[in-house]
This record gives C-alpha cells, sequence and structure tokens, in this order.
C-alpha cells in the first residue's frame, strides 16, 4: 500500500456539566421535553448549546437521556467512544472531538518512484457543536466555522512534516508551492525516483559481405548466363549467403543495465540482460570470440525465435523449372525453394526456409518461413514470409485444427465411457473412440488424410519424429482396426506428437526476414521482418 504522510486537525472540546433540575436547564423551554408514554416529563433531558452538552439526570421513574454523534464528530463517554445511541447518567464523563479529513496527503506510487501531494483544503476553520433543543434523545452534530480561520497550510508546514530525507533532498518546491497558489485538488507530482534502464539482451547479429550485395547478376528474370551450380541461384542480391570458411554472423553479448533509485533513495538493479545459447549445425561453428564461421558455401539461416536459443544451420536446396512447378499445383518442401522462371498461377508454394523466383509470379500463394525473393512483379498473389508464414504453413494449420478436435474427442472419450460404466456396464474404449469418430467427430479422418497427404510431401525430409506420427494418423483414420489398440493414453500420445509438430514448425521461423521483389500489383504481403518493393508498387495490401 502507498505510503501516507497526513497532518491531523483535531479539536478537543471537554465538558463535564452534570446539572440539578433547578439549573441552567430550568431557564429553557421544556417543550423540547420528550415524552416517552406516561413517564415521559420524568425521563433524563440532554440540552446541546453553545459548543456544551447540558445533561440533567431522570426523575424517580424516569429513563436516563440517550446520546449519538454523527462524523465528524467523535463523542466518547468514560474515555470509550460512543458508535450507536447511549444513555448518560449523572456519573458520565462525556467528552466530544473533531476528527475531520486532512488538510493534504501525500503518497507514493506503487512502483516507489514518484512521490505526490493531493491537497484537500489549504484552511482550517473552527467547529462548533449544532444547537438542539432539549430533548430525552439528542443526536450531536458539528460544523465548520467560517468566521474563525485558525491556520492556512504553508510549505514550511507541509516539508516539516516530511521525514523523508530523499524526499526532502528532492523536493519540488515549484510545484508545491503552484498548487497552494493556484489549487487543482489533484495528485502532484513533488519527488520522482529514477527507473533502472536495462540492458541488451544477447543477439546473433547477421553479416552480409561484399559480395552478398552484388548478388549473382541475375536479377532481371533468366540470365543468358547459365549458373555454374545450384547455390548460385541462393546469391540473390542482399540475400545471406556465405562461403566457406567466411564469418557470416556474430553473437553479441549481453549489456548490463544502469541501476536506479527509488524514493527512499534505495538502489534498484536492472534486470539481468538474457543471454542465448548458440546451437551450431554440422555446417557452422561457433567460435571463442562469437564469430559464427561457415564450414561449406551455402545459405546460412538463424532460427529460433524469442527464445534463449538460436540454431544456425545451411538448409536443404531444391531448383524448379517451370514445369516442374506447374505440373505439380502444389510444393511442400522442408528447406529452400528455387524457380528459374516465371510463376503462372494458380500454384502453392510452402517452404520450411526461403523462396526464390527469377521471373514474376501470378496468382499465387507462396509461404516461407524464411524470406522471400522475387526478381519480377507479384500479380494477384498471397506472400506470406517468417511468423506469418509460420502461421499459413500446411503443416502447422493441420495439426494445430488436429490437436484441438483430438483434444475434444479424448474428453467426449472419457465421458461417454464412464457414463456407460456408471450403468455397470463394461465399454471398450477403443470402440468409443471409433463410434465417436463416425458419428460426432467425423470431420476427424479429413484432416487425419490431409494432414497424411502433407507429411507424405515432404519425401521424409522433415523431422525423424514424423515416423509415429504417420503410424498413429494411421491409426486413427482407420479405428475400427485397432479397437483394441486405441487407449486413453494412445490418444493422450497423438496430441504430444500433433503438438511438438507444430512447435517444430515455429522453430524454424527465421530472424532476419524480407519480403524482396521488383513490383506488386493487387497481392497481398504479409512479412514478419521487412517489406522491400524495388520499384513502384500498385494496389497492394
Amino acid at each position: 500500500m502507498p505510503q501516507q504522510f497526513i497532518e491531523p486537525n483535531r479539536y478537543e472540546f471537554v465538558e463535564s456539566l452534570m446539572l440539578e433540575r433547578n439549573g441552567l436547564l430550568d431557564s429553557f423551554s421544556v417543550e423540547g421535553r420528550a415524552s416517552d408514554g406516561a413517564n415521559g416529563d420524568k425521563n433524563g433531558i440532554i440540552l446541546v448549546q453553545n459548543n456544551q452538552i447540558f445533561i440533567t439526570p431522570p426523575l424517580p421513574g424516569g429513563a436516563p437521556a440517550r446520546i449519538s454523534a454523527i462524523h465528524p464528530v467523535i463523542l466518547k463517554i468514560n474515555w470509550k467512544t460512543v458508535t450507536e445511541p447511549t444513555e448518560v447518567t449523572k456519573a458520565d464523563y462525556i467528552t466530544w472531538e473533531i476528527c475531520e479529513k486532512p488538510q493534504y496527503q501525500i503518497t507514493v506510487s506503487p512502483d516507489k518512484l514518484k512521490v505526490y501531494f493531493t491537497l484537500y483544503r489549504a484552511e482550517k476553520y473552527a467547529w462548533n457543536l449544532v444547537n438542539c433543543p432539549a430533548a430525552f434523545e439528542a443526536v450531536v452534530r458539528a460544523q465548520p466555522n467560517p468566521a474563525v480561520l485558525l491556520s492556512t497550510l504553508t510549505i514550511e508546514q507541509i516539508i516539516a512534516s516530511l521525514d523523508n530525507r530523499f524526499i526532502l533532498r528532492n523536493l519540488n518546491i515549484p510545484a508545491l508551492y503552484a498548487e497552494l497558489e493556484n489549487p487543482t485538488y489533484l495528485p502532484v507530482c513533488i519527488a520522482e525516483g529514477r527507473a533502472p534502464q536495462p540492458g541488451k539482451a544477447s543477439r546473433l547479429e547477421l553479416l552480409l559481405p561484399e559480395h552478398t550485395l552484388q548478388g549473382n547478376g541475375m536479377l532481371q528474370g533468366c540470365s543468358a548466363k547459365e549458373p555454374r551450380d545450384t547455390l548460385e541461384y541462393l546469391r540473390f542480391p542482399g540475400a545471406p549467403f556465405a562461403l566457406e570458411g567466411e564469418v557470416f554472423a556474430r553473437k553479441l553479448p549481453p549489456e548490463e543495465g544502469i541501476p536506479g533509485f527509488d524514493t527512499d533513495g534505495r538502489v534498484l538493479p536492472p534486470p539481468p540482460p538474457q543471454d542465448i545459447y548458440v546451437a551450431a549445425g554440422d555446417h557452422a561453428r561457433l567460435l571463442p570470440c562469437g564469430d559464427i564461421v561457415a564450414m561449406h558455401t551455402g545459405r546460412p539461416r538463424i532460427c529460433g525465435g524469442t527464445g534463449s536459443v538460436r540454431r544456425c544451420d545451411f538448409p536443404a536446396v531444391r531448383v524448379l523449372t517451370r514445369e516442374m512447378a506447374g505440373a505439380a499445383g502444389e510444393l511442400l518442401f522442408a528447406g529452400d525453394l528455387i524457380v528459374t522462371e516465371d510463376i503462372e498461377g494458380p500454384l502453392r508454394i510452402e517452404a520450411l526456409g526461403n523462396v526464390y523466383v527469377y521471373g514474376s509470379v501470378c496468382q499465387s500463394t507462396i509461404v516461407a518461413t524464411g524470406s522471400i525473393y522475387i526478381s519480377g512483379q507479384a500479380t494477384g498473389c498471397c506472400l506470406y514470409a517468417g511468423h506469418p508464414g509460420v502461421q499459413q504453413h500446411r503443416l502447422h494449420c493441420l495439426s494445430s485444427l488436429l490437436l484441438t478436435e483430438t483434444d475434444g474427442l479424448r474428453e467426449a472419450a472419457r465421458q461417454l465411457a464412464k457414463n456407460v460404466e456408471s450403468r455397470q456396464q463394461s465399454v471398450k474404449y477403443g470402440l468409443v473412440v471409433m463410434l465417436l469418430i463416425e458419428d460426432k467427430y467425423s470431420h476427424i479422418a479429413g484432416l487425419i488424410s490431409d494432414l497424411q497427404a502433407a507429411l507424405s510431401s515432404m519425401n521424409g525430409e522433415f523431422g525423424p519424429g514424423t515416423d509415429q506420427l504417420l503410424h498413429l494418423l494411421e491409426v486413427f483414420v482407420h479405428p475400427g482396426s485397432f479397437t483394441e489398440m486405441i487407449t486413453d493414453s494412445v490418444l493422450g500420445s497423438f496430441s504430444r506428437l500433433l503438438r511438438k509438430l507444430g512447435e517444430d514448425i515455429e522453430l524454424l521461423q527465421e530472424e532476419h526476414v524480407i519480403i524482396n521483389l521488383a513490383r506488386s500489383q493487387g497481392s497481398l504481403l504479409e512479412s514478419g521482418g521487412e517489406l522491400l518493393l524495388r520499384e513502384s508498387c500498385q494496389g497492394n495490401s
């Protein structure tokens, strides 16, 4: 809770005047005496007059008078605070006091970095009890007396109430003075600490040597000069490319932040910067100095996203001609895909890496967990690179959908088996699953077939752990043949494998992503990193 420094404003008036019936009360009209049945004129009486409380005891057969108070009056009888109507007698000792809201309040923000001053009122007035006629029951009230100004709040009083040396040393006196002169009655910051400045997390810096900027000279469509080998297609101008023995990336160490201090002057340490672990593949090596060297010539990629592990490797490469691409209709590849000519759609290309097109693309969809490079124009296309590419990739979409449906199937099978067993009947769990798949979850078969086809089109190039997943996909596409095998544990394993497949695709999201093309017309471009249109664009979204 915020610390509070409150200047109290309290007056205490003590009266203990027990008068006999022939005393002061006799000078007042008895019309105020409350009637309480036959004995009403014998009850005790209370009179509040001129800031005094007068009490007369009851006559024989009568009841003692009753007294209570309304805030800000604090009424005490025999040094105990009265919270409800209470009887008073001649022997009771009565005191009252005013406990009003403070003139100001000083609070500290929850993060202890700022101190606020809130003014409620600058003037302090005397309080008077409200006169009330003689009565059997009296409620003591009070109101401020605007004619009696006791004091006006000053900066000196405020400073004197502060016992925090840090606040005193850093006090913003002009702000305090301005609030007293022209009150806003809103919190005003009068002292500040300093938040710690976070450092920089460790990161991998991708290096682009001069030869990567120049590229392979085939930027304008298909060059008459044929490339010497497949790797030449990867040397798209500005795209990462490393020669054997060349440093292609550097791990930058984490940098410590700058400490701060709170409103008590205590040091606030900065959060520790995150370090990363670099997992170099077979064709990369991390040197003690932080440099990462290519062990062969090719396109290096850095994956890992926002986690603490970065993976450096050289993906597989596949080259396609226009005829090969057009005949396929749909292409999935676990690495970099290269199309050496124009693409006339409709065609869908999905790569767990980069996509290079030496030509123009029309009415097609390109999905890449890395970057997309097109030497010509994209017309009526959908291009997804980096994070959008991960979300749009068929393996990621199908595994996510099937995981959701499998979890629902598992819960439904548990509930159905439980209902059957509650009727003292036995049931085979595999049979329950089969019935659900044939009825309520009949759509699962289509998702399984689509995922089988997508994995098969990868030709076993993605993930050695997909063999077990392919086996379970076959089990659940023909559940009637495996009712003895299907158990709740098997469904759980199926869910875990589907989740792992989706996570494996997410881990292939590359850090330095770009969509690089000459022009775009009527196309949807989504990049998890940069977007470069080398010439004028029309109708992009």
